[in-house]
Order: structure tokens, then sequence, then C-alpha cells
């Protein structure tokens, strides 16, 4: 094993433990009390919350802004796919896989790829638009650079897997992601979860979700 794929797994060790310490805290806070009268389903109402909540013509502005949300969809399934890697990367089939497979290893590094170039656009537009300068702070450029790095070092890592540089280039960049993510915006990965939580339990009591029109 590199020395550099040790220090990524160290790194994905704090990152867990931080992150598990901030799941603990949103346990310990208990469950949302609401002293009105129930009148929906909190279960319904927490269902809808991740699901067609989610859609742009739901949520309060995306549905403005179509092109931005379907960067984000697609930085996200970068991420995701990146951070898919990253473990099965650890696995020798997957890496006899990755070389075996051509169609698997064109497929891969597109979709990080695609998320790499989501996540320029992304930051260049935070960049050039007023109104996105002024609500955006370091670390919102932070999470923004490095998610986009890692994406892109995982393009490249599955494109040259026998560039012992660029593998251990590769193993650093994600050090680097995993040490930020429990300190910065990143964390959300945790707290996303819990905030749909509360408002579909919210919205649900008060039997306002699940839209009527959707649930006819």
């Amino acid at each position: 094993m590199l020395v550099t794929q040790i220090i990524a797994l160290i790194a994905l060790a704090i990152c867990f433990v931080l992150l598990l310490s901030h799941f603990i805290r949103i346990i310990r806070l208990g469950k949302p009390k609401d002293f009105s009268e129930k009148s929906g389903s909190v279960a319904k109402g927490v269902a809808y919350a991740n699901t067609v909540a989610m859609m742009p013509q739901n949520k309060e502005s995306a549905y403005l802004h179509i092109p931005s949300y379907a960067l984000g969809i697609l930085f996200h399934i970068g991420i995701f796919t990146s951070i898919l890697v990253f473990f099965l990367s650890f696995f020798d089939f997957f890496n006899q896989w990755l070389c075996n497979d051509s169609c698997i290893h064109y497929l891969i590094p597109l979709v990080s790829a695609t998320g790499t170039v989501s996540g320029i656009c992304l930051f260049i537009k935070r960049l050039i638009n007023r109104n996105l300068r002024n609500l955006t702070n370091p670390d919102d450029y932070l999470s923004n650079g490095f998610t986009t790095l890692f994406q892109l070092a995982t393009t490249l890592y599955l494109l040259m897997p026998a560039c012992l540089c660029m593998v251990n280039t590769y193993y650093i960049i994600t050090a680097i992601l995993l040490l930020y993510m429990p300190v910065g915006k990143l964390k959300h990965l945790v707290y996303f979860f819990s905030a749909r939580y509360h408002l579909g339990f919210f919205y649900g009591w008060r039997n306002v979700w699940p839209q009527k029109k959707d649930a006819e």
C-alpha cells in the first residue's frame, strides 16, 4: 500500500469520527416538538420533503434557475461517483475491472469529468454574478474548489492508473477534502437529512405536505 493511500485512510477515519460527532449531536437534540393540533401525516410530510419537494418547480426559486439546478445535480452525481471510486480503489477487483472493461474505463471518468465541468461553471457563476458574490463567503469557494478538484483528480486517476505521480496526487487531494469536510459547509452531508426531516415534520404535521394537488 502506498504512503499516500495510508494518509487518505487516516483522513477518512478522522472525517468519519468528526461527522459522527455531528450526527450524535443531532440525535441528542431529539425530535421536533410541535404544540399545535396535529392535522396531517408526519411520515408523508417527511417522504414528500425528500422526494417531490426537491423538484425545481416546488422549490422557492430553483424553477427560475433551471440551468444552475441541472449543473448542481450533475455536480453532486460526480461527487457521489468519485467518493464511490475512492472506496473501491483499495480493492484489486475494481482496478482489474477498470483496466479490462473499456466501457467502464471511460464511462466513470466521463461522469466525474462532467461533475468537474459543472463545478467549474458554478464556481465561475459565483464570481461573476454580483448577487451570488455578495452572498458567498470563503467557505463556499473552498468547498466548491475542493470538491471540483477532487472530481478532476478522480478523472485523471481513472484515465492514468499506471502513473504513480497521478495516483499519489489523487490520494493527497482526497485526504485534503476529507479533512476539510467536517469543518466546512460540506458537513451538510450530515445536516441535510435532519433538515429535510424537520421540514417534512413541520409541514406534514400541519397537513401542508404533501400538497393536495400531488396527493390526488
